[in-house]
């Protein structure tokens, strides 16, 4: 954890902010003083001179406010609140990010649309559910300070060891209905893929809006509607998994996978570029992952399988979600791919 993470944390129990930080195991990191503002030039932590940061690995934080205590273990603040659920483990625990691969800066531009590169630059960012740092690593790549929450184990620690590196990185673990962060301090607060499994979603949606400062922006991406055989086979996978053991469930995803390698990402790759064919093929069962390396998919093969989705939202209700909380320049954007899903933005007044 890097000392200056701290003047955006707040203890998610009372909301107190001026947490105190008790450092055990430290690190000391090249960080280079151009990566810094001319008005930053006494950051905690940090040594411009020597051209260095403090990273606290292990220690713990404390509220001065309710006196409750928080570890700080492998790096990461852990800020569930009392009666806070770890989420579930991810088939994702393992993934590495091919930093040369473009399809995951293809995926994050489209799902951040109409953000553009510079929009990020310079801004405090929140990725809400980062699962490993997908979108993390491009937002920073982009010039933005960004804090990555997510209330998994696997989640934090496989955002930690992709993106942990970074200079404008922090990673949280803690929960999105009561996230340990500091009212209206952010800039954009962007949540791609985590509504639909919430048992809550618009209480979600409601914390991480209070999150954003006036001025700032709300980015969605959430699941259109599913019928008809994806979702029946969705459903029925589902129901003969329940019980499976990780590594039981992570070696049947696996032959998922293979036979969805065969049998839709084969096709769609071979006729894509048919200006017909490509139409048909588009309506392949999850398509779209053709692009990814076969353990990415099997990973997303194992989180679909024990994360459940919980909802399915059309356009219309988070356009009227963002309306009636008041956001202005509201945009929503309907994505069909292999399914349908919707994107969404709105500025907090």
């Amino acid at each position: 954890m890097k000392l200056r993470l701290v003047q955006w944390l707040v203890c998610p129990e009372c909301g107190g902010g001026g947490l105190t930080v008790e450092p055990g195991r430290t690190e000391r990191r090249r960080v280079h003083p151009g990566h810094f503002t001319d008005h930053e030039r006494e950051i905690p932590g940090v040594d411009l001179a020597a051209g260095v940061e403090v990273e606290v690995l292990s220690g713990a934080l404390h509220c001065g406010a309710c006196r409750l205590s928080f570890p700080i273990r492998g790096g990461i603040p852990r800020m569930l609140p009392s009666g806070g659920r770890a989420g579930p483990p991810t088939g994702h625990r393992l993934t590495t990010i091919d930093t040369h691969e473009p399809a995951w800066e293809e995926n994050f531009r489209d799902l951040a649309a109409p953000l553009q590169e510079r929009d990020f630059l310079g801004r405090l960012v929140l990725d809400a559910g980062c699962g490993f740092g997908r979108h993390v690593l491009h937002a920073a790549r982009y010039g933005a300070e960004v804090v990555a929450l997510d209330n998994s184990v696997d989640a934090v620690e496989s955002t930690w060891r992709n993106c942990g590196q970074l200079t404008h990185v922090h990673v949280v673990q803690g929960d999105l209905l009561r996230p340990p962060l500091r009212p209206s301090a952010f800039d954009i607060v962007y949540c791609f893929g985590v509504l639909h499994h919430l048992e809550d979603p618009h209480a979600a949606f409601r914390s991480l809006g209070d999150l954003v400062r006036p001025g700032g922006r709300l980015a969605l991406w959430v699941y259109g509607p599913r019928a008809g055989l994806t979702r029946h086979v969705s459903n029925a996978l589902r129901g003969l998994t329940t019980n499976m053991e990780p590594d039981e469930l992570m070696r049947f995803s696996a032959w998922i996978a293979r036979g969805l390698r065969v049998f839709s990402h084969t096709p769609y790759r071979v006729l894509n570029r048919v200006p017909v064919a490509s139409q048909v093929v588009s309506h392949l069962p999850v398509h779209d992952h053709h692009q990814w390396p076969f353990d990415v998919v099997v990973a997303d093969v194992y989180d679909r399988l024990r994360i459940p989705v919980r909802h399915w939202f059309t356009g219309e209700e988070i356009e009227r979600w963002l309306t009636e909380s008041g956001y202005a320049d509201v945009h929503v954007t309907r994505r069909v791919r292999n399914n349908e899903t919707f994107r969404a933005i709105g500025t907090r007044r």
